[in-house]
């Protein structure tokens, strides 16, 4: 079942400054070690064409949230977690831009649609639809196509964003991207024993000293030029014991394709 997810003027102001919280904590990384699941680039390099054209980002209240992916001309797949306290009067996507400094193509967003499957708590099938209000011109973005089967285990796979290189940096102005295989469903389930579940939706990637970080939820994971994950959440950022954690787009392929339908 879908759900169509908008809140009142209080919950938006809930969410501002639950943002603003988040980032007086951010800004704090450099005095604290970061110990807890994080929106988790590191280890990888600067984006200097616009090779990417699906990439976007999300911006609430002119702050920048999170990354996503154009699956057609009017609507991104990103992140459920991302979205899911939003005010969608108060969303912007930027499409067609590398660059912090480079707004791109502004567009509102229309309709998020999450899934009641979707577990805040343990970001189990963190993901979400935007449908946005006006479509991005064909010339400026080509769309992306989405993975139907489960990718398999040591493929390699790129992540896109614009977060943080390091746990105590900021966000790169240039987008960056990272290579980094995939990991069995079993391998990283031993790794979070213990310490989080890790479901039949959930896409595990890891190489030493590579990883995605804070800044990058809701942004792709691209296998094979198809995209096969979200970033979704980790333990720190390029931890030697805890892979990077994605939402399978194999798993939640029906929902996404159920939802493009309805706003065709």
């Amino acid at each position: 079942r879908l759900r169509m997810y908008s809140v009142s003027k209080d919950y938006a102001m809930d969410f501002k400054l639950k943002l603003i919280f988040q980032l007086v904590i951010y800004l704090s990384w450099h005095q604290l070690p970061c110990t807890g699941i994080g929106e988790r680039i590191v280890g990888g390099t600067s984006v200097t064409e616009k090779k990417y054209t699906y990439f976007v980002r999300l911006y609430y209240q002119d702050v920048f949230l999170c990354g996503g992916s154009l699956v057609r001309n009017n609507a991104v797949v990103t992140a459920a977690h991302c979205v899911s306290d939003a005010n969608v009067n108060e969303l912007r996507v930027h499409a067609d831009t590398i660059s912090l400094r480079d707004e791109g193509i502004v567009r509102k967003v229309k309709h998020v649609v999450i899934s009641n499957l979707y577990n805040e708590r343990t970001s189990n099938y963190d993901v979400a639809v935007l449908i946005l209000v006006s479509a991005v011109p064909n010339t400026s973005f080509t769309a992306i196509q989405l993975q139907k089967t489960a990718v398999t285990a040591g493929t390699k796979c790129v992540v896109i964003g614009h977060g943080s290189t390091k746990e105590s940096e900021y966000n790169p102005v240039q987008l960056q991207e990272v290579r980094i295989p995939v990991l069995s469903r079993t391998a990283c389930q031993r790794r979070y024993a213990g310490v989080a579940r890790i479901t039949r939706y959930m896409l595990c990637a890891w190489e030493l000293g590579k990883d995605s970080c804070a800044g990058d939820s809701g942004g792709p994971m691209v296998c094979k030029g198809q995209l096969a994950g979200i970033v979704s959440w980790g333990f720190e950022c390029a931890d030697s014991r805890f892979p990077g954690v994605y939402t399978d787009i194999s798993r939640v392929y029906t929902f996404i394709e159920r939802t493009l339908e309805r706003f065709k």
